[in-house]
């Protein structure tokens, strides 16, 4: 039986992808899902992203468009985003147009298969170098802190809206990632996780901005407290 998915995108100054994107993934939504809705969170951009977005649900009855007065950061527009998902199904999914659209599908077809699916580069090398290396460190710092064995933390997480629903949220930044998949994962939840092929990186992205940077590392020191010292605690 198909499944019904609500697919958040988060949007920020993406004039010149957006519109592609946004279409791209209705496409593969449309073959693989019985329902689905796009909910695209335009936050705060300076150029034609939320006059774009707002075209695009005018033709697409499944677009529903919500426009943050300032730029709030991706882990309140998910948060926001699970609260307002209407469908069995929950899909995160930052960056569509870095992705093939074939390996975006073939995540997506996952749909399911884990409790917790998530994304992990499968050809690292179109990644810029640097990015190659932090997300190495990262994951590995994560995995040890954690005692988990996770090959990514930031990639694209599916899962049943009644799941997500109940993890609490705590932070606005980039950290929003590994705080709802460690939450999951460490509450026992079963995980899949999938390779992707990313198209070749030119720039630099917003992820590495000084505030998310913040917002990831004050996220993981809270998760620790909380979540991993608890379990250990128990142990004894």
């Amino acid at each position: 039986m198909k499944k019904s998915v609500s697919i958040i995108i988060p949007a920020y100054n993406d004039e010149q992808t957006i519109a592609s994107s946004v279409r791209g993934v209705s496409r593969i939504a449309a073959k693989l899902f019985s329902d689905y809705e796009l909910l695209i969170f335009e936050d705060g951009s300076s150029d034609r992203t939320g006059e774009i977005v707002d075209r695009l649900a005018k033709r697409n009855s499944r677009i529903r468009v919500f426009h943050n007065r300032r730029n709030m950061n991706v882990g309140y527009s998910y948060a926001l985003g699970i609260r307002h998902a209407s469908k069995e199904y929950v899909m995160l999914l930052p960056g569509p147009d870095s992705l093939t659209p074939d390996s975006l599908e073939n995540y997506m077809g996952k749909i399911g298969q884990a409790d917790v699916v998530i994304s992990y580069s499968g050809n690292k090398k179109v990644r810029l170098l640097h990015r190659r290396v932090i997300s190495a460190v990262v994951s590995a710092f994560l995995n040890l802190l954690f005692g988990l064995r996770l090959k990514y933390y930031f990639g694209m997480q599916m899962y049943e809206k009644s799941l997500v629903g109940k993890v609490s949220i705590t932070t606005s930044s980039f950290g929003v990632y590994p705080e709802i998949l460690i939450r999951l994962v460490k509450a026992g939840h079963s995980v899949k996780e999938v390779p992707i092929m990313a198209l070749q990186e030119t720039s630099s992205t917003t992820a590495l901005r000084l505030r998310n940077v913040f917002g990831i590392v004050s996220t993981v020191f809270r998760l620790f407290f909380r979540v991993r010292l608890k379990s250990i605690r128990f142990l004894f």
